[in-house]
């Protein structure tokens, strides 16, 4: 019988299965399986705004739900629900992130579905920020007067946009707050129809805080340039504009990127504003409001009429989700509320019904970021010998119809509110009315002021207030610089 002698390799093999069958016992009686981690968090340096409504965690491993859900903490607390898909947690907001904060989210522990008790976790811990409180408004004095202002709440810091001696008409801030959409008057013009169209920037989202950058877009050489809106992604830009050589040339423009400005083949109307999903515009015509495709030129339907009410003459707001609109009808069919004007909710559905009703006007309507409250900008007739409106802030619960008075202002000829993107204040301003129409700020509506108030209106005292809908509105804080048309960059 032959010996079997074994060779270098034989010996190297079973030296491995030996060594590897130690490793093995060893995991066996003191390993365990591999820590569970949250592998993306997708909200992580980033700064957020108020269409930002959830965050996602992906897990390396299926966890058991109940333990992340105990477990996550959110400084400065933002109530929410939880939802799950396999290893994906989802956290959506209740309301926005109010602006101005940063928060940080943190897992200290969590167990995973399959593993034993005691099993690891590798602790979670990573921050975000909202976006800075910050509101645009036009200058009424001084070197201020005239001028496109920035003022930012978070840092306390103040920003002249537009160069001096030009005067701003009107203006719009772009969806993510980079930009400003204006109509300014340049030195040496001195009316409404000299005006021309420009985007400004605001440096908000930018490292560097470039502000200030002006591009013209539209000129005034053949056509005045009137009334504009912007829709809310940005992309399209819709002005009203009047033929210089022929004035019954008259009617809405689109102007899109990349594309010259083309008319929008439709009979011409007043007010208007484009719907939140950007395919459409809303127009007043005559008594009633035309809602009217604005899809590309090449499209068919480009000016088509596709829907027209006859009964509303404005459009105070459209919800975010596009589920209903904040409408004003004049009343001009029924003989005993001639003279008064009823706001009215309407679904896209064709559901109605009325919110309140006013001897004066409705200057104003806007959702909530929820769109389950209206806050409105009113205006009453006093009673008296001289023609005097009060204006005043209310705002309604649309699912109760509950309304409530929030504040009352001044009585003057016209007043300003803008509601802030996270839904927890409010701007307005009282004007001064001018004597001296000379040196003085002239409003749309041809009224001379000698100076413009702006306060800032805390609406939720708690948390609580805001979850239940309810608004418990704190004394009004008044800045210390005059201006008109506060608006809040979103």
């Amino acid at each position: 019988m032959t010996n079997y002698r074994r060779q270098p390799l034989d010996r190297l093999a079973q030296a491995l299965i030996i060594l590897l069958a130690v490793v093995i016992g060893f995991m066996v009686l003191f390993g365990g399986p591999a820590a569970s981690k949250v592998r993306d968090f997708t909200w992580t340096d980033r700064q957020i705004g108020a269409e930002d409504i959830a965050f996602l965690l992906t897990f390396s491993r299926p966890m058991e739900q109940a333990s992340v859900e105990k477990n996550l903490i959110i400084e400065p607390p933002l109530p929410g629900r939880f939802s799950w898909a396999g290893r994906r947690m989802a956290y959506t907001l209740n309301f926005p992130a109010p602006y101005g904060n940063q928060f940080t989210v943190k897992l200290p522990t969590a167990r995973d579905r399959f593993s034993s008790e005691g099993a690891r976790f590798i602790p979670f811990e990573a921050s975000f920020t909202s976006r800075a409180r910050a509101f645009a408004y036009i200058g009424v004095s001084g070197e201020e007067q005239g001028r496109l202002m920035l003022y930012n709440l978070s840092d306390q810091s103040q920003t002249a946009l537009t160069p001096e001696n030009w005067t701003v008409m009107d203006y719009k801030p772009y969806s993510q707050g980079e930009r400003i959409l204006f109509t300014a008057i340049e030195q040496g013009q001195s009316t409404q129809q000299d005006q021309k169209l420009y985007t400004v920037t605001t440096g908000l989202r930018e490292r560097q805080g470039n502000s200030g950058q002006v591009d013209m877009i539209l000129d005034n050489r053949d056509y005045q340039n009137l009334k504009f809106d912007l829709s809310p992604a940005g992309q399209i830009i819709v002005v009203q504009r009047v033929n210089r050589e022929n004035p019954g040339d008259f009617g809405p423009w689109v102007i899109t990127p990349d594309q010259a400005p083309r008319r929008l083949e439709t009979e011409p109307g007043g007010d208007f504003m484009v719907a939140p999903d950007s395919q459409s515009l809303l127009l007043q015509q005559g008594e009633g409001t035309a809602i009217i495709a604005l899809n590309d030129a090449q499209d068919e339907q480009s000016g088509d009429t596709l829907d027209f009410l006859p009964q509303y003459g404005l459009v105070m707001d459209v919800a975010n989700n596009g589920s209903a609109a904040a409408m004003v009808s004049f009343n001009q069919d029924d003989p005993e509320k001639r003279f008064t004007q009823t706001l009215f909710w309407v679904s896209n559905q064709g559901d109605e019904k009325p919110l309140l009703n006013v001897t004066g006007s409705i200057l104003d309507a806007q959702f909530d970021p929820t769109n389950e409250l209206l806050f409105c900008l009113t205006s009453q007739l006093l009673e008296g010998d001289i023609y005097q409106v009060q204006p005043s802030i209310s705002v309604v619960n649309l699912k109760t119809g509950d309304v409530e008075m929030l504040r009352t202002l001044s009585p003057q000829p016209s007043a300003h509110m803008s509601l802030a993107p996270d839904g927890i204040a409010l701007l307005f301003n009282e004007t001064v009315p001018s004597v001296d129409a000379g040196n003085s700020v002239v409003l749309d509506d041809g009224t001379a002021i000698a100076s413009s108030k702006l306060w800032l209106l805390p609406l939720y005292q708690t948390t609580a207030d805001r979850l239940n809908k309810r608004p418990q509105p704190i004394e009004p804080e008044a800045f210390p610089f005059a201006g008109i048309s506060p608006v809040w960059v979103p």
